[in-house]
Order: structure tokens, then sequence, then C-alpha cells
């Protein structure tokens, strides 16, 4: 019996050092991070964490522990290899788990969830957007930890079961189910009455520390259980007196607009440029002695040029619906997973629909990929262009930024009668960077690929305008860029700057030349593109009309599982899961805290209610 309770017990101690390395691993792998904690940060990961450790081993183990506690009526090949097929499948899984959220978080800045799943419908696309990935590396840790795992489950299940006798005494069954049930203890995280959760390891300011404190693969299924479960609102943080003060003020305006462009009272056209990847950290920026974007640069100085605008989220899935529908993005789901939800959203198009306008979307990869195809169809746009609708010569993902524009040019040789309502979604500058020439800035950094991709789309851009000024319809036409959406590349200290990204007004109509300082974001684009045609806008009820002279200057926007508010004065992003502000600590108890969490509350309701 003796020999049996020491299996179980070694069985549950395995499981937890296993996590220990990994948690190793995952300091060493983000070794830039990991430098600038202190001695207090870390050992705050290893205490905190092995309680999550403990809890995921306790799952591993119910199997093997039932298994044991009825080991006298079961063969002993049987019994063995039973044990070590569940085992080493357990460790196949774990591992890759493991493995996939090392770079996971060092692409998005956040541990594993179920987030990457919905992109398996499109495999092929996913592999490419992936393969700069450091796949040697990744492929390292992951035979390291296999095979490290794997020998010690050897010597645990070949060395000790086959020295086990036959225990002809019942107590033992029931010593076995006392052992299994108390497995609940380290499950639930403790003898306390709260049981355990993400936020139970945070322990610190810094974000990074608390989110090492994580195990993957319990945090990977919680996330899945999670997402099954979310019919409530997480993010309940105000009495509803003052979380609708707050959105009364937030949301303030009299109605009027201040007119910033030329439409001699006719309605123009309208051509929406949604440029991959670009942020303001690649505008006006120098790289080997060259500009990364000479001709925004260029085209700022004459256009109508907003210098302090946010995306709405770092995914694409969620920001397209921000720009067309003027939606806020929630921080984990992407209403792209909810169809039913889509039809009830205000779009664009359907808007310029009913007002005369036809109505495209082009864009060169595949949509189904960012699973936007179906908010397109709901949108009502009459023309929807992928990769395989152009006969443009295509790379990795598709359609190179200078065929699609190619394409929008030959459409629209000739106009139709009636305006034009467009949007274009550029590919280029998406991961893995690949252009079909050679790159300008030369180095084996993902930054450098990535800045020879935005300059080749900057490059594109300008042969386009250039092009579109040589149109009839050009002098009638009101064309928007804007960045797509948030990235972490290329980092800097200021976790804030990976969503501000640049909004250029081009155009015929555009005539005056003005700078836009006031801090906005994307949902705010609707409003502002109706208020100017003197559209009604209303059903846009969470988009800002900019040029309103009441319209208080914020943005919001959404990461995995937290928040970002920017105002004129301050920046910060609160992680929902730690209940803590993580760039600065100072705005805890702030102003621009409550604005932030009775928008997020406010939106995520309303999300629910769709």
């Amino acid at each position: 019996m003796r020999e049996r309770i020491r299996f179980l017990l070694i069985y549950f101690i395995f499981w937890v050092v296993f996590f220990v390395f990994a948690r190793i691993l995952f300091l060493a792998y983000h070794v830039e991070d990991s430098r600038h904690l202190t001695l207090e940060m870390v050992f705050g990961i290893f205490k905190y964490g092995i309680v999550m450790d403990m809890s995921m081993a306790g799952y591993y183990s119910i199997f093997p522990f039932l298994w044991v506690t009825f080991s006298n009526y079961i063969d002993k090949g049987i019994f063995q290899n039973t044990i070590f097929s569940y085992t080493f499948i357990l460790l196949t899984i774990s591992n890759l788990i493991i493995v996939a959220d090392l770079e996971v978080y060092n692409t998005w800045n956040f541990r594993l969830d179920a987030t990457p799943l919905k992109f398996l419908t499109s495999p092929r696309e996913a592999f490419i957007s992936v393969k700069n990935s450091p796949i040697l590396r990744l492929i390292l840790s992951y035979i390291l930890l296999i095979i490290m795992a794997s020998v010690i489950v050897y010597r645990i299940v070949a060395n000790k079961i086959y020295d086990w006798k036959h225990i002809k005494r019942l107590p033992f069954i029931i010593y076995g189910l006392l052992l299994t049930a108390a497995l609940i203890v380290p499950i639930r995280g403790g003898l306390g009455s709260k049981i355990l959760r993400q936020k139970s390891v945070y322990f610190s300011q810094n974000n990074f520390a608390n989110v090492s404190a994580l195990n993957a693969p319990w945090n990977f299924a919680f996330s899945l259980l999670k997402r099954v479960n979310s019919n409530n609102n997480p993010y309940t943080y105000l009495p509803k007196d003052i979380l609708d003060k707050a959105m009364t003020s937030l949301f303030s305006k009299s109605g009027s607009t201040q007119k910033v462009i030329q439409t001699q009272n006719n309605l123009p056209n309208v051509l929406v440029i949604l440029v991959e990847n670009l942020t303001e950290k690649a505008i006006n920026q120098k790289m080997q002695e060259m500009e990364v974007t000479p001709f925004m640069n260029k085209l700022i100085k004459e256009s109508i040029y907003f210098e302090n605008f946010y995306a709405a989220s770092d995914r694409t899935d969620k920001t397209v619906v921000s720009i067309l529908s003027g939606y806020p993005a929630q921080p984990q789901e992407s209403i792209l997973e909810f169809p039913e939800k889509l039809d009830k959203l205000p779009v664009l198009s359907k808007t310029f629909n009913q007002k005369g306008y036809s109505t495209q979307f082009y864009y060169g990869g595949d949509a189904s990929f960012l699973t936007i195809k179906q908010y397109l169809f709901d949108g009502d746009f009459e023309k929807i262009l992928e990769k395989n609708d152009f006969t443009n010569g295509q790379i990795s993902l598709g359609v190179p930024d200078e065929g699609v524009y190619a394409k929008f040019i030959e459409d629209h040789k000739v106009e139709k009668g009636k305006p034009f309502f467009s949007t274009i979604l550029t590919l280029s500058s998406h991961e893995p960077f690949e252009i079909p020439e050679a790159r300008v800035f030369q180095g084996s950094e993902v930054k450098d690929r990535m800045f020879s991709a935005i300059y080749y789309a900057d490059q594109s851009l300008e042969k386009f305008i250039s092009e579109a000024k040589k149109q009839e319809w050009w002098n009638k036409t009101l064309v928007v860029i804007v960045g797509n959406k948030g990235t972490k590349l290329p980092d800097t200290s200021d976790k804030t700057d990976n969503f501000r990204v640049p909004m250029i007004w081009t155009g015929g109509v555009v005539t005056t030349p003005l700078r836009i300082k006031n801090v906005y974001g994307q949902t705010d684009l609707a409003s502002t593109l109706l208020a100017q045609l003197s559209l009604p806008h209303e059903e846009y009820k969470w988009s800002k009309n900019i040029f309103d002279n009441r319209t208080k200057p914020w943005a919001f926007y959404a990461f995995n599982d937290g928040f970002g508010y920017i105002n004129n004065k301050n920046k910060l992003m609160f992680d929902n899961v730690g209940q803590i502000v993580i760039n600065n600590p100072k705005l805890q108890k702030s102003k621009e805290l409550e604005a932030g969490k009775a928008l997020q509350q406010r939106s995520f309701q309303d999300f629910l209610g769709l």
C-alpha cells in the first residue's frame, strides 16, 4: 500500500515540477522583460504561480489517482501502459500549449488563450502569418521539455509499478478515494472560500510579473470555459447612477458640425483605406538614413491629419467593425464570432447604400481568415473582392497592395452615374511582411522586414494617389487613410504607442490642410464622416463627431482582457484581471480610470444585449 501512496505523491509532484520548469522557460524566453524584474518579483512569480501549478497538477492527477485506487483489479501490464499513455498524451498537449504560449506572448503581449483557435479555419494563412516566428527555437524548447518529462515519467512508471504487490485489504480503496477527493484542495487553490482564478496569482504592479505567474495549460483551459459561459458582464465596475453620469459626460454633443471638406452641396465619393500594421511609430521615422513613410510624411502636410488617433484594438477582425460601424472592440470576444449580433449593427455601407451610393470592399487576402466575410455580407456591400477575384500576381497571403490599388483604378475608370463608398484593406505590411520586391532595409530583425513592408505600402499608396488624381472623380472624392490596428512592433517603452495610428484625410474635397491634435479613436470615424456630409448618424451611438464643438477628446481601446483610455492629459492601460493600471500606477484612482471603466462596463453590456 505504501508504494502506491508514494507513487501518487510522486506523480502529483512531477507535474508541479514540470510546470515550474515551464515557468523558468517562459522567463528565459522573454529575457528582455525578465531582466527588469526585481528579486522580490521573481520570488513572487514562483510563490503565487505554484498555486496554479498545483491546481493543474490536481486536474491531471484525478484519473491516475482513481486508476491506482482500483489497481488490484487491473492487469499490471494494462495498468502500466494506460498510465504511461495517459501521461504522455497530457505531456504532448501541455508542451504544445507551453511552447505556443512563448511566442503568443512575444507577438501579442498576452498569454495563450482560445483566441488563436479561430484562425485554424484557414490553416494556410495562419501558418504564413507566423512563419517569421523563431521556429527552430520553439522546436528546441518543445523537444527539451518532452525529453526531460518523458525520462522522468518512464522512471516513475516503469521502475516503480513492477515492484507493487497485490493488496488483500479492502481499506486501500477507501484511502485511494480519499486521496482522490483531497485533490479538490489544490484544484480550488487552497482551503479558502474563493476558488482559483487568474487574478488569484496576480501580486504586482508589474504586468509581466503577473502574467508570468500564470500556468499556461490552466490559463488556456480556463479561457475555453470562460468563452462558453460568457453570458454575464464581468466588468461591472460602477453603480448605475455614476455609470450614467459618466457616459452622459463622455458623449456630450451640441449637434453642430464644423465643415472641413468642400462638397459644393453634393455627396462626394468616399474611399477608406485601412493600411495594415501602420502606426505612428512608422510615421516620420528614419531607419538606415531613410524615411520609412516618405510619401505619407509629405501627404500629412497638405491634408487633414489626426496626429493623436487611436486604434480600437490590435486585431483587424475587431477594428474593421469599429471603423465601419463605430462600435467599440471587446477585450476578448470579437463580435464577428456572433453572427446573430451582426445584423443589429449600423454599417457605413448600409447607410451609403440608402443614399444612392455604390459600395465596394477590396481586400487582397482571404476574408474568411479574418472572419470578416459574413460582416461584409450583412453590411450589404454591393461588391466584395478578395484574393481570388484578382488577376494580378500573388505572394504568400495574397495580392500585394499595388495590385489591389490597380484593380480599384480599373474598376473606377468610368464613372457609374452615382457616387461610391469604397473600402480597401491592404495586406502587404501584414506578417510575414513579404513584398514583391527587394527589401529596402537590410537586416535579419523583424523590425527590418516590417519597416521594409511599410515602406513598400507607402510607395504603393503614392502610386495609387498619383493615378487617382488623374481620374475624373478625384475632385469630388474624400480619401481617408488610417492605420487598421494596433501592433506591438516595433516595441517601445510606452505601450500605448502600440495603438496610436495615423489618420489622414485627403482628396479633391480637402482644400485646406489641418492638423488635429486632440485625442480621438477609430470608433469616431463613422459619425464624423457622416456629419461632414450632412447625413444622419444617430444610430452610431458609440461614435463621436470629432468636429462637434462639444465633443470631448478621448479614445478607448481594448486588448486581451484589458482596456486603454486616453485623453489630452493622461494615458492609461488597465488590466481587467489584476484590476490594476499597468502603465501608470498613479492613475489607479483617477477620473480617467473611472471613465475607462464606464466605457468598458457599458459597451460590454451593450454587446451582450445585441
